[in-house]
């Protein structure tokens, strides 16, 4: 009988890889990437990688966005998000296009921003959370910022003074967010007080922001007198956004008027769903048909302990809820979702030999 041949070993073939030293990736693709951090990261920790992109992180085009987002939790943060922010405008070298500022402005901040042609070219100016610390300096910033296009302003403030001639000092102004107050939380009845003072504010924005395109004015007490203004005074408004607009009456002849004015319109009751430093309790809300006022009779579950919190607590941060703990322990950092990206790259951009 013949023998029974024993079954051969599967050849084993070796593969090399050739990796690709990520220093060796163009500097337009290195900065692509890094651009995905936030300035905190690049100041504190990716510059400081290698000299490499040390140098690329110093490149003025790297910071013609600055987005400074935040959690506005200080208490555990090593750096001055103010002195931080004053050399990323520093880096911009006059190039800066775009900056958004949460937590920490100030009328210092601003004053800095619009000094020695910091912001010559910016475009678009976004802050949030930053109520009663900015108001003073707005005037002469607009002064030095003949190219902006749009003002967005969260729980921040800025002076009537400034309102009423925005569109003087910046002609090319076709966006104005003025959401100072989320929604009004403090269950108050009708002010004939606040409601004036909300008209001749809105006047004011009639009156020196005529080329307006998109005006939001979430949770503003004016009535239909400041409603009437804007709609006399900016003629080329596309879309206006008036949710928890509580004091104006939409009803009969007026509210048709609106509708057919404006393209794009968000009445009083529609839904606060993906504003970011808002919460939505639109089923609490409750139109008081003869004043045309908002109550809130349930603000709260009765389930919930909101005892002790500030309104900064309550009402800032996108959708926050201070009895909820998100944070996810294997999350990777901004720096090291980089990483992860450039190491894809290399695994990508690998190449096999026999």
């Amino acid at each position: 009988m013949p023998r029974r041949k024993k079954p051969s070993k599967p050849k084993t073939i070796k593969k090399w890889v050739k990796k690709t030293n990520w220093l060796d990736l163009p500097d337009d693709v290195t900065a692509n990437i890094l651009q995905r951090l936030g300035p905190v990261e690049i100041l504190g920790s990716a510059q400081k990688v290698c000299t490499a992109w040390c140098r690329i992180c110093k490149d003025p085009a790297m910071w013609r966005v600055i987005d400074m987002q935040n959690h506005g939790d200080f208490s555990d943060m090593p750096y001055d998000l103010e002195i931080m922010c004053r050399h990323a405008i520093d880096r911009s070298q006059g190039q800066l296009v775009e900056i958004n500022i949460e937590y920490f402005g100030t009328d210092e901040l601003m004053e800095y921003l619009a000094q020695a042609g910091r912001s010559s070219q910016l475009k678009r100016l976004q802050i949030s959370c930053c109520y009663g610390m900015i108001h003073e300096s707005w005037t002469e910033f607009l002064k030095k910022a003949p190219l902006l296009e749009e003002i967005e302003l969260t729980i921040a403030g800025i002076s009537e003074e400034a309102v009423s001639v925005a569109g003087r000092y910046c002609p090319m102004l076709k966006i104005f967010k003025y959401n100072v107050r989320a929604y009004m939380h403090d269950g108050r009845s009708f002010s004939q007080e606040i409601a004036d003072d909300a008209d001749a504010f809105v006047m004011d924005i009639a009156k020196g922001m005529p080329k307006l395109r998109h005006l939001e004015l979430i949770g503003n007490s004016m009535t239909n007198k400041g409603l009437q203004a804007i709609l006399d005074g900016c003629l080329q408004l596309e879309t206006l956004d008036l949710r928890r607009c509580f004091y104006i009456n939409l009803d009969g002849s007026f509210g048709k008027l609106c509708m057919e004015r404006i393209k794009n319109l968000k009445l009083p009751h529609d839904s606060l769903k993906g504003q970011k430093f808002a919460l939505d309790y639109s089923e609490d809300y409750h139109a008081m048909c003869g004043d045309h006022v908002a109550m809130y009779d349930a603000m709260y579950d009765e389930d919930e302990d909101y005892e002790g919190l500030s309104d900064y607590d309550i009402y800032c941060g996108p959708y926050y809820n201070p009895f909820k703990d998100d944070s996810d322990p294997g999350e990777f950092s901004a720096l090291e979702e980089v990483l992860a990206v450039m190491h894809a790259m290399h695994i990508g951009n690998s190449s096999d030999s026999d």
